[in-house]
């Protein structure tokens, strides 16, 4: 009967639990390097040169990145939340609040939300495939923009292009 009883309550626990996304995303890029400072990363959200293992926040995106050399190449390697739940509708972020502040400027990991789901449902978060399906989606939805303002430039005639000079 105890064990039925710790069994219970475990449960209620776990089913009331904060979960916070998939787990560290860690995702490594070509770092900006600037050709009069080779040997430094340059980080385009602050505007600042890096040494060689030196991290530095994303903000105002939620995440950390820190430069890594690998061979001849420096890499910036980002740590943020990750990909967001495709179900998590279904869930509340209990931090909500916390990341509504204007006062308060959360550094990473603390800006990630939290979410807690009712009991039975498990956030659930798109593949690798589905998250490539939708960044070549929205390459091609800028690329299609983009055509579409330069046609419109170029049935304005010269006198518009003359005037946003």
């Amino acid at each position: 009967m105890k064990f039925v009883l710790i069994a219970c309550l475990g449960s209620l626990v776990l089913a009331q639990q904060d979960l916070q996304g998939p787990g560290p995303f860690v995702r490594n890029l070509q770092a900006d390097v600037l050709r009069d400072f080779p040997e430094l990363c340059f980080s385009s959200t602050n505007f600042r040169l890096f040494l060689e293992n030196q991290s530095w926040s994303l903000f105002p995106f939620c995440g950390r990145a820190e430069c890594v050399k690998q061979g001849a190449e420096f890499i910036e390697r980002v740590h943020d939340c990750g990909p967001q739940p495709t179900n998590g509708e279904a869930c509340t972020i209990s931090n909500l609040a916390e990341l509504q502040r204007n006062d308060t400027i959360l550094e990473y990991p603390a800006c990630c939300p939290r979410y807690t789901c009712p009991d039975g449902v498990t956030l659930q978060y798109p593949t690798q495939e589905e998250i490539q399906a939708e960044i070549q989606r929205q390459n091609q939805a800028a690329l299609q923009a983009a055509k579409e303002a330069a046609a419109a430039r170029e049935e304005a005639g010269p006198q518009a292009a003359a005037g946003t000079s």
